[in-house]
Protein backbone atom coordinates (compact mmCIF):
# COMPACT_ATOMS: atom_id res chain seq x y z
CA UNK A 1 0.00 0.00 0.00
CA UNK A 2 1.43 3.38 -1.04
CA UNK A 3 1.94 5.91 1.71
CA UNK A 4 0.55 9.33 1.12
CA UNK A 5 3.28 11.94 0.95
CA UNK A 6 2.80 15.03 3.08
CA UNK A 7 1.61 18.03 1.07
CA UNK A 8 4.28 20.53 0.02
CA UNK A 9 4.33 23.61 2.19
CA UNK A 10 5.44 26.83 0.55
CA UNK A 11 8.72 28.14 1.94
CA UNK A 12 7.09 31.40 3.04
CA UNK A 13 4.69 29.40 5.22
CA UNK A 14 7.14 26.76 6.39
CA UNK A 15 9.68 29.32 7.57
CA UNK A 16 7.26 31.85 8.96
CA UNK A 17 8.79 32.92 12.31
CA UNK A 18 7.05 31.54 15.38
CA UNK A 19 8.97 33.63 17.91
CA UNK A 20 10.89 36.88 18.03
CA UNK A 21 14.24 35.11 17.70
CA UNK A 22 13.32 33.85 14.22
CA UNK A 23 12.37 37.26 12.82
CA UNK A 24 14.85 38.53 10.23
CA UNK A 25 15.71 42.20 10.67
CA UNK A 26 13.37 44.54 12.63
CA UNK A 27 15.74 44.50 15.61
CA UNK A 28 14.57 47.94 16.77
CA UNK A 29 10.93 46.83 16.87
CA UNK A 30 11.64 43.43 18.44
CA UNK A 31 13.78 44.94 21.22
CA UNK A 32 11.08 47.48 22.13
CA UNK A 33 8.32 44.85 22.14
CA UNK A 34 10.34 42.40 24.23
CA UNK A 35 11.18 45.09 26.77
CA UNK A 36 7.56 46.21 27.17
CA UNK A 37 6.25 42.63 27.45
CA UNK A 38 8.89 41.49 29.96
CA UNK A 39 8.23 44.56 32.09
CA UNK A 40 4.47 43.99 31.90
CA UNK A 41 3.94 47.34 30.19
CA UNK A 42 1.47 46.00 27.67
CA UNK A 43 -0.34 48.62 25.65
CA UNK A 44 -3.98 48.09 24.74
CA UNK A 45 -3.38 48.86 21.03
CA UNK A 46 -0.35 48.33 18.80
CA UNK A 47 0.03 49.58 15.23
CA UNK A 48 2.56 47.85 12.95
CA UNK A 49 3.31 49.66 9.70
CA UNK A 50 5.52 48.94 6.72
CA UNK A 51 5.57 47.55 3.19
CA UNK A 52 4.15 44.14 2.29
CA UNK A 53 5.82 40.89 3.26
CA UNK A 54 8.15 42.15 5.99
CA UNK A 55 6.49 40.52 9.00
CA UNK A 56 3.65 42.72 10.29
CA UNK A 57 1.08 39.93 10.68
CA UNK A 58 3.76 37.47 11.81
CA UNK A 59 4.90 39.80 14.61
CA UNK A 60 1.25 40.39 15.56
CA UNK A 61 0.80 36.62 16.03
CA UNK A 62 4.01 36.41 18.08
CA UNK A 63 2.75 39.19 20.35
CA UNK A 64 -0.46 37.20 20.79
CA UNK A 65 1.59 34.11 21.76
CA UNK A 66 3.59 36.17 24.26
CA UNK A 67 0.35 37.28 25.93
CA UNK A 68 -1.49 33.95 25.81
CA UNK A 69 1.27 31.35 26.32
CA UNK A 70 0.49 28.76 28.99
CA UNK A 71 3.98 29.28 30.41
CA UNK A 72 3.09 32.83 31.38
CA UNK A 73 3.36 36.28 29.81
CA UNK A 74 6.84 36.44 28.32
CA UNK A 75 8.68 37.73 25.26
CA UNK A 76 9.97 34.17 24.86
CA UNK A 77 6.93 31.93 24.38
CA UNK A 78 7.59 28.23 24.04
CA UNK A 79 9.96 27.71 21.14
CA UNK A 80 9.44 25.29 18.23
CA UNK A 81 9.57 21.66 19.34
CA UNK A 82 8.12 22.55 22.71
CA UNK A 83 5.03 24.60 21.84
CA UNK A 84 2.17 24.65 24.30
CA UNK A 85 -1.28 23.91 22.93
CA UNK A 86 -2.20 27.59 23.01
CA UNK A 87 0.85 28.70 20.97
CA UNK A 88 0.19 25.89 18.49
CA UNK A 89 -3.43 26.96 18.11
CA UNK A 90 -2.42 30.60 17.55
CA UNK A 91 0.07 29.49 14.86
CA UNK A 92 -2.67 27.48 13.17
CA UNK A 93 -5.24 30.27 13.51
CA UNK A 94 -7.61 28.18 15.65
CA UNK A 95 -7.30 29.79 19.09
CA UNK A 96 -10.72 31.28 19.91
CA UNK A 97 -9.42 34.32 21.78
CA UNK A 98 -7.08 35.51 19.01
CA UNK A 99 -9.34 36.91 16.29
CA UNK A 100 -7.77 37.84 12.93
CA UNK A 101 -9.68 40.19 10.65
CA UNK A 102 -8.84 41.30 7.13
CA UNK A 103 -9.67 45.00 6.91
CA UNK A 104 -9.77 44.80 3.10
CA UNK A 105 -12.70 42.37 3.08
CA UNK A 106 -14.59 43.64 6.14
CA UNK A 107 -14.87 47.33 5.44
CA UNK A 108 -18.55 47.77 6.32
CA UNK A 109 -19.47 49.41 9.58
CA UNK A 110 -21.85 46.53 10.40
CA UNK A 111 -18.89 44.10 10.30
CA UNK A 112 -16.95 46.31 12.70
CA UNK A 113 -19.88 46.79 15.07
CA UNK A 114 -20.50 43.04 15.22
CA UNK A 115 -16.84 42.50 15.97
CA UNK A 116 -16.76 45.13 18.71
CA UNK A 117 -19.94 43.87 20.32
CA UNK A 118 -18.06 40.69 21.18
CA UNK A 119 -15.47 42.64 23.16
CA UNK A 120 -17.92 42.84 26.05
CA UNK A 121 -17.51 39.08 26.61
CA UNK A 122 -14.40 37.89 28.50
CA UNK A 123 -11.95 35.50 26.82
CA UNK A 124 -12.96 31.84 26.71
CA UNK A 125 -9.53 30.25 27.22
CA UNK A 126 -6.79 32.85 27.20
CA UNK A 127 -5.81 35.77 29.39
CA UNK A 128 -6.82 38.30 26.76
CA UNK A 129 -8.99 38.73 23.72
CA UNK A 130 -6.54 39.75 21.01
CA UNK A 131 -7.88 41.33 17.83
CA UNK A 132 -5.46 41.36 14.90
CA UNK A 133 -6.76 43.64 12.14
CA UNK A 134 -4.71 43.43 8.94
CA UNK A 135 -4.78 46.23 6.34
CA UNK A 136 -6.69 48.33 8.84
CA UNK A 137 -6.47 51.40 6.57
CA UNK A 138 -9.11 49.76 4.33
CA UNK A 139 -11.85 50.24 6.92
CA UNK A 140 -14.52 52.82 6.14
CA UNK A 141 -14.77 56.09 8.04
CA UNK A 142 -17.85 54.79 9.85
CA UNK A 143 -15.92 51.65 10.82
CA UNK A 144 -13.08 53.77 12.21
CA UNK A 145 -15.58 55.78 14.24
CA UNK A 146 -16.98 52.58 15.70
CA UNK A 147 -13.48 51.25 16.43
CA UNK A 148 -12.45 54.51 18.05
CA UNK A 149 -15.05 54.20 20.80
CA UNK A 150 -13.61 50.84 21.87
CA UNK A 151 -10.00 52.04 21.51
CA UNK A 152 -10.71 54.93 23.90
CA UNK A 153 -11.80 52.72 26.78
CA UNK A 154 -11.34 49.02 25.99
CA UNK A 155 -11.99 46.33 28.60
CA UNK A 156 -8.81 45.32 30.44
CA UNK A 157 -8.79 41.92 28.74
CA UNK A 158 -8.96 43.30 25.17
CA UNK A 159 -5.85 44.01 23.11
CA UNK A 160 -5.74 45.33 19.54
CA UNK A 161 -2.89 44.76 17.10
CA UNK A 162 -3.41 46.72 13.89
CA UNK A 163 -1.29 46.27 10.76
CA UNK A 164 -1.17 48.41 7.64
CA UNK A 165 0.91 49.25 4.59
CA UNK A 166 -0.60 52.75 4.43
CA UNK A 167 -0.81 54.47 7.83
CA UNK A 168 -1.54 57.85 6.20
CA UNK A 169 -5.10 56.64 5.54
CA UNK A 170 -5.77 55.96 9.22
CA UNK A 171 -7.48 58.83 11.09
CA UNK A 172 -5.22 60.66 13.52
CA UNK A 173 -7.72 60.02 16.30
CA UNK A 174 -7.05 56.28 15.90
CA UNK A 175 -3.28 56.71 15.46
CA UNK A 176 -3.03 58.71 18.68
CA UNK A 177 -4.45 55.81 20.69
CA UNK A 178 -1.97 53.24 19.36
CA UNK A 179 1.63 52.42 20.16
CA UNK A 180 3.19 52.64 16.69
CA UNK A 181 6.06 50.58 15.28
CA UNK A 182 7.50 51.22 11.82
CA UNK A 183 8.92 48.04 10.28
CA UNK A 184 11.69 48.55 7.74
CA UNK A 185 12.15 46.87 4.39
CA UNK A 186 14.80 44.17 4.62
CA UNK A 187 18.19 44.71 3.03
CA UNK A 188 19.44 42.64 0.10
CA UNK A 189 22.08 41.07 2.37
CA UNK A 190 19.49 40.08 5.00
CA UNK A 191 17.22 38.44 2.43
CA UNK A 192 20.02 36.70 0.52
CA UNK A 193 21.50 35.37 3.77
CA UNK A 194 18.12 33.96 4.83
CA UNK A 195 17.63 32.32 1.42
CA UNK A 196 21.01 30.59 1.67
CA UNK A 197 20.27 29.56 5.26
CA UNK A 198 16.96 27.99 4.23
CA UNK A 199 18.55 26.28 1.21
CA UNK A 200 21.08 24.67 3.55
CA UNK A 201 18.30 23.44 5.85
CA UNK A 202 16.22 22.14 2.95
CA UNK A 203 19.22 20.57 1.22
CA UNK A 204 18.82 22.14 -2.21
CA UNK A 205 21.48 23.90 -4.27
CA UNK A 206 21.35 27.68 -4.26
CA UNK A 207 23.95 29.75 -6.07
CA UNK A 208 24.96 32.89 -4.19
CA UNK A 209 24.39 35.12 -7.22
CA UNK A 210 20.90 33.63 -7.66
CA UNK A 211 20.09 34.42 -4.02
CA UNK A 212 21.22 38.03 -4.53
CA UNK A 213 19.14 38.37 -7.70
CA UNK A 214 16.04 37.13 -5.87
CA UNK A 215 16.78 39.42 -2.91
CA UNK A 216 16.96 42.43 -5.23
CA UNK A 217 13.73 41.48 -7.00
CA UNK A 218 11.92 41.05 -3.67
CA UNK A 219 12.47 44.76 -2.88
CA UNK A 220 12.65 44.35 0.87
CA UNK A 221 9.95 41.67 1.23
CA UNK A 222 10.99 38.32 2.69
CA UNK A 223 7.66 36.76 1.74
CA UNK A 224 8.09 37.80 -1.89
CA UNK A 225 11.66 36.47 -1.85
CA UNK A 226 10.61 33.03 -0.61
CA UNK A 227 7.76 32.89 -3.14
CA UNK A 228 10.33 33.60 -5.87
CA UNK A 229 12.49 30.81 -4.43
CA UNK A 230 9.60 28.36 -4.81
CA UNK A 231 9.18 29.48 -8.41
CA UNK A 232 12.91 29.16 -9.11
CA UNK A 233 12.98 25.66 -7.57
CA UNK A 234 10.12 24.57 -9.82
CA UNK A 235 11.82 25.95 -12.94
CA UNK A 236 15.30 24.77 -11.92
CA UNK A 237 14.38 21.17 -11.13
CA UNK A 238 14.96 21.55 -7.40
CA UNK A 239 17.87 24.01 -7.68
CA UNK A 240 18.07 27.79 -7.49
CA UNK A 241 20.46 28.73 -10.27
CA UNK A 242 21.61 32.11 -11.58
CA UNK A 243 20.57 31.51 -15.20
CA UNK A 244 17.17 30.15 -14.14
CA UNK A 245 16.51 33.18 -11.93
CA UNK A 246 17.58 35.60 -14.66
CA UNK A 247 15.20 33.94 -17.09
CA UNK A 248 12.40 33.79 -14.53
CA UNK A 249 12.70 37.46 -13.56
CA UNK A 250 13.25 38.65 -17.10
CA UNK A 251 16.08 40.83 -15.87
CA UNK A 252 19.46 41.60 -17.34
CA UNK A 253 22.59 40.42 -15.64
CA UNK A 254 24.97 42.85 -13.96
CA UNK A 255 27.21 42.40 -16.99
CA UNK A 256 24.50 43.78 -19.27
CA UNK A 257 23.93 46.82 -17.06
CA UNK A 258 27.68 47.31 -17.08
CA UNK A 259 27.64 47.21 -20.90
CA UNK A 260 25.05 50.00 -20.95
CA UNK A 261 27.15 52.07 -18.55
CA UNK A 262 30.19 51.51 -20.75
CA UNK A 263 28.31 53.06 -23.68
CA UNK A 264 28.16 56.32 -21.73
CA UNK A 265 31.92 56.58 -21.24
CA UNK A 266 34.17 58.79 -23.30
CA UNK A 267 36.16 56.64 -25.74
CA UNK A 268 33.97 53.63 -24.96
CA UNK A 269 35.07 50.29 -26.38
CA UNK A 270 31.40 49.23 -26.69
CA UNK A 271 29.22 49.96 -29.70
CA UNK A 272 25.51 50.71 -29.58
CA UNK A 273 24.84 47.98 -32.15
CA UNK A 274 26.71 45.40 -30.09
CA UNK A 275 24.91 46.22 -26.83
CA UNK A 276 21.39 46.47 -28.32
CA UNK A 277 21.86 43.18 -30.20
CA UNK A 278 22.92 41.48 -26.98
CA UNK A 279 19.84 42.85 -25.18
CA UNK A 280 17.48 41.80 -27.98
CA UNK A 281 18.88 38.26 -27.90
CA UNK A 282 18.13 38.03 -24.17
CA UNK A 283 14.72 39.71 -24.62
CA UNK A 284 14.46 40.85 -21.00
CA UNK A 285 11.60 42.52 -19.20
CA UNK A 286 12.36 46.03 -20.46
CA UNK A 287 10.50 47.76 -17.66
CA UNK A 288 12.60 45.88 -15.11
CA UNK A 289 15.75 46.75 -17.03
CA UNK A 290 14.83 50.45 -17.00
CA UNK A 291 14.21 50.20 -13.28
CA UNK A 292 17.61 48.51 -12.87
CA UNK A 293 19.18 51.52 -14.58
CA UNK A 294 17.33 53.93 -12.26
CA UNK A 295 18.66 52.03 -9.23
CA UNK A 296 22.16 51.90 -10.74
CA UNK A 297 22.33 55.65 -11.38
CA UNK A 298 20.98 56.31 -7.88
CA UNK A 299 23.56 54.03 -6.25
CA UNK A 300 26.44 55.48 -8.24
CA UNK A 301 25.45 59.04 -7.31
CA UNK A 302 25.08 58.09 -3.65
CA UNK A 303 28.37 56.21 -3.67
CA UNK A 304 30.17 59.29 -5.03
CA UNK A 305 28.87 61.32 -2.08
CA UNK A 306 29.34 58.69 0.63
CA UNK A 307 32.38 56.81 -0.57
CA UNK A 308 32.97 53.20 0.43
CA UNK A 309 30.23 53.06 3.10
CA UNK A 310 28.88 49.63 2.20
CA UNK A 311 28.34 48.80 5.87
CA UNK A 312 25.18 50.91 5.66
CA UNK A 313 23.60 48.36 3.27
CA UNK A 314 22.20 51.12 1.09
CA UNK A 315 23.60 49.91 -2.24
CA UNK A 316 21.82 47.42 -4.50
CA UNK A 317 24.47 46.99 -7.20
CA UNK A 318 27.79 45.10 -6.96
CA UNK A 319 30.77 46.86 -5.39
CA UNK A 320 32.81 46.27 -8.56
CA UNK A 321 30.29 48.34 -10.56
CA UNK A 322 30.29 51.06 -7.92
CA UNK A 323 34.07 51.28 -7.75
CA UNK A 324 34.54 51.35 -11.51
CA UNK A 325 31.84 53.69 -12.80
CA UNK A 326 31.66 56.12 -9.88
CA UNK A 327 35.11 57.28 -10.96
CA UNK A 328 34.29 57.46 -14.66
CA UNK A 329 30.90 59.22 -14.67
CA UNK A 330 30.53 62.76 -13.37
CA UNK A 331 27.98 63.66 -10.64
CA UNK A 332 26.16 66.01 -13.05
CA UNK A 333 25.95 63.29 -15.71
CA UNK A 334 24.52 60.79 -13.22
CA UNK A 335 21.80 63.25 -12.19
CA UNK A 336 20.83 63.66 -15.84
CA UNK A 337 20.95 59.92 -16.55
CA UNK A 338 18.74 59.24 -13.53
CA UNK A 339 16.09 61.66 -14.83
CA UNK A 340 16.24 60.15 -18.33
CA UNK A 341 15.80 56.61 -16.98
CA UNK A 342 12.85 57.75 -14.84
CA UNK A 343 11.29 59.40 -17.88
CA UNK A 344 11.70 56.11 -19.74
CA UNK A 345 9.69 54.35 -17.01
CA UNK A 346 6.93 56.95 -17.34
CA UNK A 347 6.82 56.51 -21.12
CA UNK A 348 6.69 52.74 -20.64
CA UNK A 349 3.24 53.12 -19.03
CA UNK A 350 1.72 54.47 -22.25
CA UNK A 351 3.80 52.54 -24.75
CA UNK A 352 2.69 49.43 -26.63
CA UNK A 353 6.26 48.34 -27.31
CA UNK A 354 8.59 47.97 -24.34
CA UNK A 355 11.67 47.36 -26.50
CA UNK A 356 11.16 50.61 -28.43
CA UNK A 357 10.65 52.60 -25.23
CA UNK A 358 13.80 51.13 -23.73
CA UNK A 359 15.92 51.74 -26.83
CA UNK A 360 14.71 55.34 -27.08
CA UNK A 361 15.80 55.81 -23.46
CA UNK A 362 19.25 54.48 -24.34
CA UNK A 363 19.44 56.81 -27.36
CA UNK A 364 18.44 59.72 -25.11
CA UNK A 365 21.16 58.77 -22.62
CA UNK A 366 23.70 58.88 -25.45
CA UNK A 367 22.32 62.10 -26.92
CA UNK A 368 22.65 63.91 -23.60
CA UNK A 369 26.06 62.66 -22.61
CA UNK A 370 28.21 65.63 -21.61
CA UNK A 371 30.65 64.94 -24.44
CA UNK A 372 29.54 64.24 -27.97
CA UNK A 373 29.70 60.51 -28.69
CA UNK A 374 30.09 58.51 -31.78
CA UNK A 375 27.12 56.15 -32.07
CA UNK A 376 27.58 52.75 -33.70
Amino acid sequence: MLQESSPYLALARKYRPSNFEDVVGQEHVIAALQHSIDNNRIHHAYLLTGTRGIGKTTIARIIAKCLECEGGISSHPHLDGNLCSTCKAISEGTFPDVIEIDGASQTKVDDTRQLLENTQYPPMQGRYKVYIIDEVHMLSQSSFNALLKTLEEPPAYVKFILATTDPQKIPTTVLSRCLQFQLKALSIDEIASQIEKISHKEGFTCESEAAILIARAARGSMRDALSLCDQALALGNGKILRDTVLSMLGTASDELVSDILSLLLVNSNKSLEEVLLKIRQISPNYKTLLNDLVITFHDLALYQMMGNARSLNVFSIPSTTLDKYAKLLSPKALQLYYQIALQGLEEYKVSNDGATTFEMAILRLLAFTPEKKKIG
